[in-house]
């Protein structure tokens, strides 16, 4: 039981972090989610910040989180809504199921992961760390929240639970987003049957904790950036919540990094106070996060954005080129099936270029990816169908200009990722949100001028086997 009621304790304090910097007016169970997010992504930034002048022991951690309640208790009176005690009681259960039932070692968590998180516990930032092993320079800011959840209470049990704690808070985001369509009495939109699509993916492929890694976090999280820009006109979309949104994405995934397309395509079409926008930008808490991550970067591998050769500062005393360009090379090499070729005596090189490599992709990374996709693709097919049947269609006298600009931007920057990762990086947990993203979106537009009716039996549906698929896997 130690576990659940460690899991407990870390959802309050990401809760309570994120109280201390929200003025949370609403206590409604939908703003939770924010809540719950933003107090994460405090932790994590805290975490790295500190990590430049000392190390995440159990001792200094500890330290951070007392002084982060004894705040909160000082200002907040330590009073709580229902729905805030709801929101916590479901998050703390499913962190604590997925955590306990899963029953896989990933052999990345042993090879890196665990590795530099002790090295976080143990020590302050080390210069050019990158070159004791390449692989530290692919961790991700989870690495950095799981260490400092390493104290005096929890001890080592406490790395274990961010990662499942982050994913609890999308499962209710999404679930609770379905519910939501089941209780009201208006029609559902564009955006219920977006978090209706990614449900269902979510229930059938990210449910086990041993296979998230550094992928999970940054995939669901892209998906409620969607989400959040489908649910608001322009107007009301707050460009620096989007851009934080992008910022935490990036820095849990470089591969994600076309996602600046949204923030920064809403930044020149929202018409309002442009100049004051980009001074508060400029000074902005996402900016100062995303700072603060290429420096780490530059620091322990002498490259912004490892391992990306042209933001690598060759002059730095820790730079090794020869290690970065065979990183780079290495890494595009096998994302594209390299140990797959048949022609044994092609270079590294010559096979990353000219599409020499797509015949050995083909016959394993796009066989496992069409083996994922495919069913999902039928199963919102067979949506689309029963929609088509059952509704009528209809001519809409009032075009939502503001929808669709919404709809094809967020296309759009689904289409160059998905086009992206193909070219680049083409294995599947490095671009797997762009893909089904994209896929929700076509769907989307098919469904688009239909008149929706009998939504009821759809989303309730829906939402009890997306319930039952996550119970048993």
């Amino acid at each position: 039981m130690d576990i659940l009621l460690f899991s407990l304790l870390t959802n309050l304090l990401y809760f309570c972090s994120g109280r201390l910097f929200i003025n949370q007016n609403k206590s409604s169970f939908d703003n939770q989610f924010y809540v719950y997010f933003i107090g994460f992504i405090i932790i994590s930034s805290l975490a790295l910040l500190i990590n430049f002048f000392v190390s995440l022991s159990p001792s200094n951690n500890s330290v951070i989180y007392s002084i982060i309640i004894f705040i909160f208790i000082i200002k907040s009176k330590f009073k709580f809504h229902k729905n805030e005690i709801l929101f916590l009681i479901f998050s703390s259960f499913i962190t604590f199921s997925l955590i306990i039932f899963s029953n896989i070692n990933r052999p990345d968590a042993g090879l890196y992961h665990l590795p530099f998180i002790s090295i976080l516990n143990e020590s302050k930032i080390i210069f050019g760390i990158n070159n004791i092993h390449f692989r530290f320079g692919h961790t991700s800011i989870l690495q950095y929240t799981s260490a400092i959840n390493n104290n005096f209470l929890f001890k080592e049990n406490g790395i274990s639970i961010p990662l499942a704690s982050i994913v609890s808070f999308f499962y209710i985001y999404f679930l609770h987003e379905i519910w939501k369509v089941i209780k009201k009495k208006n029609e559902p939109n564009i955006s219920d049957f977006f978090s209706l699509f990614i449900l269902i993916y979510i229930s059938y492929k990210i449910t086990r904790y041993s296979s998230f890694g550094n992928d999970a976090v940054p995939h669901l999280t892209f998906f409620y950036l969607i989400s959040y820009v489908l649910k608001n006109n322009i107007k009301n979309i707050n460009f620096n919540k989007t851009f934080l949104i992008s910022v935490f994405i990036f820095i849990n995934k470089t591969t994600l990094g076309l996602v600046f397309i949204i923030p920064g395509i809403i930044f020149f079409i929202k018409k309002d106070f442009f100049w004051k926008r980009l001074f508060e930008t400029f000074y902005s808490f996402p900016l100062f996060l995303l700072f603060l991550w290429i420096i780490k970067n530059l620091l322990i591998s002498g490259c912004l954005v490892y391992p990306a050769k042209i933001t690598c500062v060759d002059t730095l005393l820790w730079t090794d080129k020869t290690q970065i360009l065979n990183t780079y090379k290495e890494s595009q090499a096998w994302s594209k099936g390299w140990p797959d070729r048949k022609d044994k005596n092609i270079n590294m090189s010559d096979f990353n270029k000219n599409f020499n490599w797509v015949s050995a992709w083909g016959n394993k990374h796009l066989k496992y990816i069409l083996k994922i996709i495919l069913p999902y693709i039928l199963v919102l097919s067979l949506i689309t169908f029963y929609i088509k049947k059952s509704l009528y269609s209809h001519k809409e006298k009032h075009i939502d200009i503001d929808l669709n600009k919404r709809i094809y931007l967020l296309f759009l920057t689904s289409l160059a990722g998905s086009i992206s990762f193909f070219l680049v990086f083409p294995i599947y947990r490095y671009g797997y949100s762009f893909l089904v993203t994209l896929i929700a979106l076509i769907f989307i537009l098919i469904l688009k001028n239909n008149k929706y009716l009998p939504k009821k039996k759809l989303f309730n549906l829906f939402f009890v086997i997306s319930i039952f698929l996550f119970s048993i896997k």
